[in-house]
């Protein structure tokens, strides 16, 4: 069979199994699993560390106030999703103990194919940007956040979470962390990195509306919340660094 292999595993690899899987759209995936022997050496706390803080308008801004991405990918294609969902609803099949005519087959496949589309730009996005910040930092700081309980309906912007694939992203960079020996570390969710002006270090309650989107502190700090955020993750990561060093 035809097949994409992006990569050739070394000779001593072992092979141990391959699943092969099929996806809605029709197609066939292949993956599979080796097993090898490696030494990871680690590398020193320095200055190439990083500070990310999670935003549901942009996936990320990190400590130097940089966004992590800009796009929203499902939101991008929901005209031709939606679209093609309306014309899937009036064929025979749609409703239920209807038998599935051949139209309703041909344009199911059709709106399984935009889902997939819009799942691999989304993918191939934070494949780039996880494997960006690895190459580039030696430590990441982040938030350990609980991704499925703010997609919930109470915070209002579930479809914002869902579109950004933030849990994804994390899970991307702490592997690819590992395999260059670089250092991931979580700040505790209940970390009040929002509240904390970096600066001085005075509190602001005032800071758990979401809504007040800029840090205004006595000492003179005017900021991002979430670049006030972001740095404070980072030297919240890096002490929690240096004292299990």
């Amino acid at each position: 069979m035809k097949a994409v292999i992006h990569r050739q595993p070394p000779a001593d690899w072992v092979l141990k199994s391959a699943t092969i899987s099929q996806e809605s759209d029709g197609k066939f995936y292949v993956s599979v699993l080796f097993e090898y022997k490696e030494s990871i050496v680690p590398v020193p706390v320095s200055d190439t560390a990083i500070g990310l803080d999670y935003t549901s308008n942009g996936l990320y801004m990190d400590d130097k106030g940089n966004v992590g991405s800009h796009h929203k990918y499902y939101r991008e294609s929901h005209k031709k999703l939606a679209k093609a969902q309306r014309k899937l609803s009036r064929m025979r099949g749609s409703k239920k103990n209807e038998t599935k005519s051949n139209h309703y087959m041909k344009q199911l496949h059709k709106v399984n194919k935009i889902h997939r589309h819009i799942a691999n730009q989304r993918l191939d996005s934070l494949h780039k940007k996880s494997t960006e910040i690895a190459n580039q930092y030696d430590v990441v700081c982040v938030e350990s956040l609980n991704m499925r309980s703010m997609s919930n309906k109470r915070f209002g912007n579930g479809k914002a979470t869902m579109d950004n694939g933030y849990g994804l992203f994390l899970t991307m960079l702490e592997y690819k962390l590992a395999e260059r020996g670089k250092y991931f570390v979580k700040v505790d969710k209940w970390f009040a990195s929002s509240q904390i002006c970096h600066c001085c270090g005075s509190m602001h309650p005032e800071m758990k509306d979401l809504s007040v989107r800029t840090m205004k502190c006595e000492c003179g700090l005017v900021m991002s919340r979430d670049q006030n955020a972001a740095i404070n993750i980072k030297k919240e990561g890096l002490r929690i660094l240096r004292t299990a060093a």
